[in-house]
Order: structure tokens, then sequence, then C-alpha cells
């Protein structure tokens, strides 16, 4: 093994006999010398000069990966060690030797591995390829002996790479730009797995297709496909042609059973054993056949032949597929109601909605940073203003925040607007609304919102002292924050105290700040919240109409704004200045509303065939 684990040093060479008294005189190195911070802001950016410094041109994902690098430096600073890679005693190649004697330790596990897994006499990645086996050995001994924090072990890779950048040719440019694109947006949060996907031979942008590759080349049919739902003209002579996924498949001695699904629609397949064969879940088939009842009495397709279009794989169904008959039903009802269904721009050049983030992309050709629309609000008063009566919009909106254990804060919206009707008829309309979709009958309950705080919490919103003590219970880090009880009394709200409202009930007179666009203050906000069993599904306001109140409402709030880059109120105050009439609005969730109705039992999907629509 000590023949087989000799790494290059300058112009010596050293024998690695065991990889964990490397690691452990690694670890002694950074114990026996005080700690100190990496200045990592100042070396990854000059490392970053090798972006645009290919003969003085721009390599296409510069501006996205300084993006990228500038998010690894918000979680800093880093901790930095005395270096065992920078000590004479070090087996690193003068290559990838650090210039300074100090750093990350971080730092000195990438550039050990990196030289352990070299074969003799050859180059360090990523000059020279990897050995992913003795790479496997050295990682235990290494991350086990020298605390590894994965995002530091990513900005120092980024920088052993970017440093590369300069005297490659264009196809090694464009290689390590990929890699260190990975590592600035990480599948991976451990080590190991890092530095084998880091110096792998696979691009780690792509994923591996593995064994899926051999069953997804297999030969299919490529004609015309009966899907289940298309039973017109499906029959000839007393056979049915029919068509979907196979979702599950029970096997027996001379007969099996499947589950054929396709477009809500699900039938029960009897099918001979030689035409099994083969078959699996997930499958996409065509088959002919009669209609009869199984021995069980259950309706069943009788498979007479059978054809396998696509071999494949159980998928789960989008989000958005059972939908469609909740969307279905609101539009309907908002048509029915003299609503007209516009649609606005998705992609903005500057963005605005209270105090949420945005996502931003860079539009290549226009040479500009654009936004995901955080709300359609000010694009339908626009609307509103130029001359229409009511209308809406159901589409995405997108912000960019805490996440809270989704994996996307994406929401699919309804916004409406109506120049024509006031606060309560709105909240009137809402609700029939939510009752069009929902199985929601029961009586609306209208409260205000310190009523309703003292009956599910038994406490008096006006009574700071009993505010304080139930958040300092409930929510103590707020409470160690804030001691306004209005504040308290929201955030108590939210997590602790709404989840027990029963039916349909309408919060209004809400304390706390607003949306600048919603006419009146704290408690006199024209806003109501509408909520269905704890869940709040929409809100309904009346907008301010005032240019000045509203310049003052956003500069107050923007002034508290930690990330006010172009985020422009003055285009709001134009179109209100050249006037918009009185109107009031709806923003209403229309994921909660279908999660409401896929609750209450309501079908959303079509449902499966009754035996006579096969027969």
């Amino acid at each position: 093994m000590a023949e087989r684990d000799r790494c290059s040093a300058g112009v010596g060479v050293r024998t690695i006999t065991d990889y964990s008294l490397l690691a452990a005189e690694i670890a002694a190195t950074h114990a026996a010398f005080p700690r100190t911070t990496w200045d990592a802001p100042r070396e990854l950016l000059d490392a970053a000069r090798g972006l645009f410094a290919a003969d003085g041109g721009e390599v296409p994902e510069g501006a996205d990966l300084l993006a990228g690098i500038a998010s690894l430096l918000t979680q800093g600073p880093y901790r930095a060690v005395r270096l065992h890679g920078h000590t004479s005693g070090s087996p690193l190649p003068t290559a990838i030797r650090p210039e300074r004697p100090y750093g990350p330790p971080e730092e000195d596990v990438l550039l050990h591995a990196i030289t352990v897994s070299m074969a003799p006499g050859t180059e360090p990645w990523p000059s020279g390829q990897a050995d992913l086996e003795r790479l496997g050995r050295a990682i235990p001994a290494l991350t086990g002996a020298i605390p590894c924090r994965t995002v530091v072990l990513r900005a120092a890779a980024a920088r052993y790479l970017l440093r590369r950048l300069p005297p490659a040719d264009d196809p090694q440019r464009r290689w390590l730009s990929r890699r260190i694109a990975w590592l600035l947006d990480p599948r991976t949060d451990d080590a190991g797995p890092l530095l084998f996907r880091l110096v792998g031979p696979e691009d780690p942008l792509v994923a591996h297709l593995g064994d899926h590759l051999h069953r997804a080349s297999q030969p299919g049919i490529s004609e015309a496909f009966p899907l289940s739902e298309r039973q017109d003209g499906q029959i000839e002579d007393g056979v049915i042609r029919l068509g979907g996924r196979i979702l599950a498949l029970r096997k027996h001695r001379r007969i099996s059973f499947a589950d054929l699904h396709w477009d809500g629609r699900t039938a029960q397949l009897a099918i001979g054993r030689d035409l099994a064969a083969g078959l699996r879940p997930g499958d996409l088939v065509a088959v002919r056949g009669t209609q009869g009842i199984s021995s069980t009495g259950q309706p069943t397709f009788f498979v007479s032949d059978l054809e396998r279009h696509q071999p494949g794989a159980l998928r789960a169904a989008p989000k958005a597929a059972a939908a469609s008959k909740a969307l279905r039903r609101t539009r309907t009802h908002l048509a029915d109601g003299g609503f007209t269904e516009v649609i606005t721009p998705v992609l903005t050049d500057s963005y605005f909605g209270g105090m949420a983030r945005p996502f931003s992309t860079w539009a290549t050709a226009a040479e500009r940073r654009q936004y995901l629309r955080v709300t359609t609000e000010l694009a339908l008063l626009d609307i509103i203003a130029s001359g229409m009566s009511r209308c809406y919009e159901i589409g995405p909106s997108f912000r960019n925040e805490g996440l809270r254990g989704q994996s996307a804060k994406e929401f699919l919206m309804l916004e409406a607007y109506a120049a024509d009707l006031d606060l309560a008829r709105m909240t009137e309309y809402a609700v029939s609304l939510i009752r069009s979709v929902t199985a929601q009958r029961g009586p609306l309950r209208r409260l205000s919102f310190d009523d309703a705080f003292r009956e599910l919490s038994g406490v008096d919103p006006s009574d700071a002292s009993a505010v304080r003590a139930l958040a300092a219970e409930q929510i103590p880090v707020t409470a160690a924050r804030t001691d306004d009880p209005d504040i308290m009394a929201r955030r108590l709200w939210r997590s602790a105290v709404r989840h027990r409202m029963q039916g349909l009930v309408a919060v209004e007179s809400i304390p706390g700040p607003g949306s600048p666009l919603i006419a009146g203050t704290g408690r006199a906000a024209q806003r109501i919240w509408l909520y269905v069993d704890g869940l709040e599904v929409a809100e309904v306001s009346r907008n301010e109409l005032d240019p000045g109140v509203l310049a003052d409402a956003f500069q107050r709030q923007f002034a508290r704004d930690p990330h006010p880059v172009h985020r422009d109120y003055r285009q709001v105050i134009a179109m209100f200045e050249g006037g918009v009439p009185p109107c009031v609005g709806i923003g209403l969730s229309v994921t909660r509303l279908v999660q409401l109705a896929r609750r209450d039992g309501v079908p959303l999907t079509v449902p499966s065939p009754r035996p006579e629509q096969l027969q």
C-alpha cells in the first residue's frame, strides 16, 4: 500500500503509509497555533477576476458565478487556522501548495484530498485525473479528524478552481466554470460526497442516468396512442381499445391483474401470463379486449391484445394536475360576476410587493437584471385605471423568503379588483367564491381581531402584560426582540391562535402594519382576512387613493427595507396621480383553495369510468 500511495511534493517524494496519521498531523498543526479569520471576500473576488480575463473577453457565466460567490460570502466570516499545507513537512505538490500560512481548515482537507488521490507521477486534479478509490480511503480519516464545514469547503474549492481559469483554454474554462457553478449551488451537505462529485469524471450538473438508461432505451411503439378518456370510436365489433399507464400489477400463476390509469380514470385489467411477461408498473400500454366482471365481482377489462408503447416509471402527479376542476369553477364564478381575466408579465424590470424579496434573473439579450413578480396588484390597478370595472388574474407570484419546509416560495394566486364594489360587497363576493369551489356551506362569522384573539386564547389584546406573558411562553424569540403588544399579538395569532378557529370567519380591525396601498393604518385599515377552519384563504381590502398619503407610507416602509435595490415607488405614485378610481381587491391563494376542496372531498379530477361506460 505504501508503494501505491506516493504523492509528488515538489522536488522530493513522501510516502503516506496511513491516512489517519496524516489527518492527525494536520489536526495537530491547526491546534498548535491561535485561530484567526479567513479573508474570504478578498481572496474569492481576487480569484474571480479570472472569469473575465480570457483574451480580454467575458465568459457568459461570469455574472451568475459572481452572484453565487456573493451568496457564499454572506455566510461568513470564516474561521482560519495555521495551514499544514504551507508547512515544510507537507506532502502537497508545489503547484497547489498554499501561498499564505493561514486559511480555513477545510482548505487543508481539500488540498490533501486532491494530493492523496493523485496517481504516482501525475499532476494534481484538475490537470490530472483523481483516483477515486484512494480518495475514498482518505476522506473518512481527513474529515473525521478535521471538522469540515461544507459551505467553507465549497468556498475553498471555488477559489482553487477560479485560480486555474486564466491560463486555461476555452474548453477547459467551460469545464471549470461548470464545476464552479455546481459548487455555488450544491446538492449535498456532506463533505465526502462533495469531494467525490467535485473530482469525479462525470459532469456534476448533469443527473446520472444509472440503470434507468437501459430501460428507457428499450424500443416502443410510436403509433397513435388510444388514451383511456377517448372512448368515441374505440369500440369495434365489441372489442374495446384502452390506453394508459400501469399503476399497479398483481401477478398470479395463470393471470395477472393491473390497474390502468389515465386522465383520472382507472380500469382493472385481467391479462394472461404470456401477455403480462415483462410488464412493469409505469409502462405505457395500449390494450384490446372486452368488459366483464371478475370472480370477486369487480368490473374488469379482459385483455386479448397488449401493445407496450413505452417502458416507463411511476411518476408522482404534479401538484397542479388536481387543480383543474377547482380552477374551472373559480373562473366560471368570476365570469358570472362580470370579472374579465387578464394576463400580465411575470418578468419585470423592477419589482414591488411590500417588503418581500424577489427572485432575479439576467436577460442576456437585453443585458439587464429582471425579476419574477412578487404580486400582480399594480398591473391590475393599472388596468382598472385604464377603464375596466372588474378584472382578475390567476397565476404564480414569487417571494424569495424563508421556505419553512416548502420546496420553493411560489404561490398560485388569484388577485381581483373591482371599481364598482365596496369593501362589504367584495367580502360577500369572496365568500361566495370560496363556497362555490369548496364544501363550505355554514354561516359567515364576522369578528374583530381583538374579539377573535380573546375568544381563542383567553387573553385580552389590550392587556399588554398578559400578551407579553403569553408571548414569552409561546414565541420567546419574538418576545425577546420587541415590547410592542400589537406585534406580539400578530405573531401569536399566526403561530399559536388562528388554527383554533372553526368554520368560515371574517376577521377585521387588524392591528399592525399592512400594505401601503391599503386605506387606513393599524386597526383602522380597510382590510379583512377570510379564514376557513383556521386557514387564511384570502384578504379583501380597499385601496388608498391619495398620492401624498401613499408616498409617505412608502417612504416609511422603504426606510426599514434591507433590500431596496430596484424597488421604486415613484412609478406607483405617478399612476395614482393620473387617477385611479375607488376600488377594492381580493388576494386569494388558489393553492389553499384547492387544499380545502380536496380536504372536503370535492372531486377535482375526472372519476373512474362506470362499468356501463366501458361496455
